[in-house]
């Protein structure tokens, strides 16, 4: 057994074998000790306050009541959640009751689990966003099936977390109401005549999602054994589609999830004008499998959930789509965009001796791989330290000896296999004359003949590009890399923009790129409104 196998066999086993118990919401069986209290007290605290807050006489005063009164409320809420029977019996026995929710609010009853944000681990999140304001920010979860099981198409997968803000509402002579509202679709909240800011944690609704979710766990079974979650190749919506929102597609890279955008995202959920008029949508898939056929699935899944949009409304905004894509992301979506015309075809594809002897699904496809229709829907693209004439790493002793572990899924082997030996010969696989099936990793050589047919095809005109590219802080730009990809093969052009930031390869992750993505945003909302 060579050296190198020896000393990577256990870290692989480990990943691939290792499961550990699924994770579970906070509970709440005894109330807090710092949370007890008689809740005729706190309420008549809360009240007081509320009072205060509502008088716009009072202004001066109103910094100090609404701090009470958000710490008042949370000794309540902890009163409220904690103990047996269900919300509305609780309720009634602090002497308050539950609101019926409005469009905007929560119905507690109906989430596995109801929390204060503050109970949430964020240390895989880099910024803690909050926004100050009136009310107690808790995290809400809808538990979901898991990762590998069937689902409500456009689900995530293990649960939906919900960032919600809790208040206690004193308007009228009975017992104060209790409100959940959904931060994400509401901001304000009216006292009297007065109007306040909600309070919210952006980033513990988020950083919980991945704390329970399997998908970033997956990583490196997503590439050696890619089969096991092809049902997972999908688009989750982080919010019910909205045709009056313009979607944000996330397409992450080679031994990633969705998951690698979560700061990103967590830079843009405080932002009103974001939450009004984007809709996120993220983009997962087994990255084991070759970038061309992985590009093909994105087509496909891409049509089918744009053609489920439009039965939700009309379609102007699906056209105003921007799609944001990290590293062998880029590949799937650049080549999504571009009409391949017959570049892509002739560049791979050889003619057999026998036509006859390719087998239907094999004809299929080397079509839909080389000859397909490009999306019409995206109208902004932002590259992500994309590897567009491919990465040396790949060409690595290594990376070659990974590549060979790589189980392909067996409805891809057949055809696959069928076209390398009968139509690609060794072309698609670079300059390798062993009959080798390609895997991601080998697919994105430089020396791979689809990489370097993509680079002869122009970006197109009708699409605006922007690329974020990493350097490693040496500033030696053209000669710079972010550790995997060189800048020469990140650099691409014609683009709107182009930024260098001080990052590995992780690019998503460097908050010059997230404040850069919010940038090109707001400028796409401000071009695409005009017109």
């Amino acid at each position: 057994m060579p050296p190198i196998f020896r000393r990577l066999a256990p870290l692989l086993l480990a990943a691939l074998l290792c499961q550990c118990g699924a994770p579970q919401p906070p509970r709440c069986q005894h109330v807090p000790r710092t949370s007890r209290g008689p809740a005729v007290s706190l309420i008549a605290d809360a009240r007081h306050d509320w009072a205060i807050l509502g008088n716009p006489s009072r202004k001066a005063e109103w910094a100090t009541a609404r701090a009470r009164y958000n710490a008042t409320i949370a000794k309540l809420f902890d009163q409220l959640r904690c103990g047996p029977d269900g919300w509305d019996t609780r309720a009634a026995a602090l002497g308050t009751r539950m609101a019926t929710p409005k469009l905007h609010e929560a119905d507690p009853g109906k989430l596995e689990a109801l929390f204060p944000a503050s109970l949430v681990n964020i240390r895989s999140v880099h910024t803690h966003q909050t926004t100050e304001g009136v009310g107690v920010p808790l995290v809400g979860w809808k538990k979901n099936p898991p990762v590998g099981s069937p689902r409500e198409r456009f689900r995530l997968p293990n649960g939906q977390p919900s960032i919600i803000t809790a208040t206690l509402a004193f308007d009228g002579p009975g017992p104060p109401v209790w409100h959940f509202t959904h931060r994400w679709l509401h901001d304000d909240l009216q006292i009297g005549t007065t109007t306040h800011r909600l309070a919210a944690d952006w980033t513990a609704p988020n950083a919980f999602f991945w704390h329970m979710c399997e998908l970033d766990d997956l990583k490196i079974q997503n590439v050696i054994l890619p089969e096991r979650y092809m049902q997972e190749t999908a688009i989750y919506f982080v919010q019910p589609y909205d045709p009056g929102k313009i979607p944000l597609v996330f397409v992450h890279g080679l031994v990633s999830s969705p998951d690698a955008f979560k700061n990103m995202i967590n830079e843009l959920a405080p932002e009103p004008w974001f939450r009004e008029n984007y809709q996120i949508w993220l983009y997962n898939y087994p990255t084991g499998n070759p970038w061309l056929f992985s590009s093909m699935k994105f087509r496909e899944i891409m049509r089918e959930t744009c053609s489920y949009a439009r039965t939700k409304g009309n379609d102007r905004n699906l056209k105003r789509m921007v799609v944001v894509a990290h590293s062998m992301g880029g590949l799937l979506t650049r080549s999504s965009v571009t009409d391949p015309k017959t570049v892509l075809h002739d560049s791979l594809v050889k003619k057999p001796a026998d036509p006859s002897a390719i087998p239907d699904t094999t004809r299929s496809l080397i079509r839909e791989t080389t000859l397909y229709q490009p999306l019409a829907e995206p109208n902004r693209v932002v590259f992500l330290a994309v590897p567009h004439r491919g990465s040396p790493t790949a060409n690595w002793r290594i990376s070659q000896w990974i590549s060979r572990l790589i189980r392909l899924p067996k409805s891809l082997t057949v055809d696959l296999l069928s076209t390398t030996l009968l139509v690609m010969g060794d072309v698609i696989q670079g300059e390798n004359p062993t009959p080798r099936l390609p895997t991601s990793i080998s697919s994105l050589s430089p020396n791979n003949k689809a990489n370097i047919a993509l680079n002869k095809l122009p970006l197109p005109a009708r699409i605006t590009f922007h690329s974020i590219i990493g350097d490693r802080g040496k500033g030696d730009t053209p000669n710079s890399s972010d550790g995997v990809v060189p800048y020469e093969s990140s650099h691409v052009s014609p683009v709107a923009t182009e930024l260098i930031v001080p990052s590995n390869h992780s690019v998503p992750d460097n908050p010059e790129a997230a404040r850069e993505l919010k940038r090109i945003l707001q400028s796409h909302l401000q071009e695409s409104t005009k017109s």
